[in-house]
């Protein structure tokens, strides 16, 4: 049993992370992190918008879409899209509706 005299409390759960913790925990150079991050939810914490943090639910979230095998840019693609609705994209998304927002994302540039 432990005595209260050697517990310590647990460290608080991290709610915002930088651009260099996103390049460390998805294994990308830190230029092709700050690119994902623009997909992502940011909070800006100085004058002019120059220095932002990452929130984590968002950088979580994009992880899953990567476990789910969907590429860099599919998932980039999707975030954004619930991004502009003001939410994260549900756990339970299905394969077909990532591959469609993608593809619709991928035919908005090319006009």
């Amino acid at each position: 049993m432990v005595k209260p005299e050697h517990w310590e409390p647990p460290d608080p759960p991290k709610l915002l992370v930088s651009c260099k913790r996103v390049a460390q925990e998805l294994d990308v150079p830190l230029w092709k992190a700050n690119e994902m991050c623009w997909s992502l939810e940011r909070v800006f914490y100085s004058p002019g918008q120059a220095n932002y943090r990452v929130t984590c639910a968002s950088l979580d979230g994009f992880k899953v879409l990567l476990e789910q095998k969907l590429t860099i840019p599919a998932a980039r693609a999707v975030m954004w899209r619930f991004k502009e609705e003001g939410r994260l994209p549900p756990r339970d998304l299905d394969r077909e509706r990532m591959h469609k927002i993608y593809w619709l994302s991928r035919q908005r540039r090319r006009w």
